[in-house]
């Protein structure tokens, strides 16, 4: 087994939380990275989409019809659900962030708190793939059953809302020099080493 550097890192000076966002279209590998990240730094993997699919509130009745048909739920409401969550005890540490930001506005917004608790993120891992291999592997997840909105109807619009709404975010923390990008066509664990041995030589 593949020994793997843990991040030692002094980035923000005093503030030692390990704030880590993984960005890429649906079917990149975002989740399996993050878990596998989570389980080998100790911090946890926080997924808007898990939680959301968690609600079982009236509210959450109407979130899961959005995402469902492929929409994004309403930036304000993801705002107030991750306020809460990054407040846990299980966050003093850090967190992976998977899901969120997802939009401009959610991001500007995070950098607002981030900046009220003078700290700042840390890194984004961008996982970029083809997207013939995308569809490809967003079909055969919906054939296994794993999550509706990966049904055939809703892939391309869950591509193009991504397009529109989620690839601005590069260019935002492009813009602060955190974007690393990993090639999502490795297999999972080739490009689980990539993002360790990029954050041996970023940290």
């Amino acid at each position: 087994m593949a020994v793997h550097p843990r991040l030692s890192r002094d980035r923000n000076g005093g503030d030692s939380i390990v704030k880590i966002v993984f960005i890429g279209a649906p079917g990149s590998g975002k989740g399996t990275q993050c878990e596998r990240l989570s389980a080998h730094l100790g911090i946890p993997h926080i997924s808007t989409g898990e939680m959301l699919r968690s609600l079982d509130s009236e509210a959450g009745h109407d979130i899961h019809l959005r995402i469902d048909r492929g929409h994004f739920a309403p930036d304000e409401f993801i705002m107030r659900m991750m306020a809460d969550r990054l407040g846990e005890d299980d966050c003093r540490s850090g967190y992976l962030l998977d899901g969120f930001p997802r939009t401009l506005v959610q991001a500007q917004a995070f950098d607002a708190v981030l900046r009220a608790r003078s700290q700042q993120l840390d890194y984004v891992i961008h996982l970029v793939v083809d997207a013939a291999e995308l569809v490809q592997r967003l079909i055969k997840r919906s054939q296994d059953g794993q999550r509706s909105d990966d049904s055939p109807e809703f892939i391309h619009e869950r591509f193009e809302l991504y397009e529109q709404r989620t690839a601005p975010l590069l260019a935002h923390y492009e813009d602060q020099s955190l974007v690393n990008a990993v090639d999502g066509m490795q297999c999972e664990e080739a490009v689980f080493q990539t993002i360790c041995q990029l954050y041996q030589r970023c940290s």
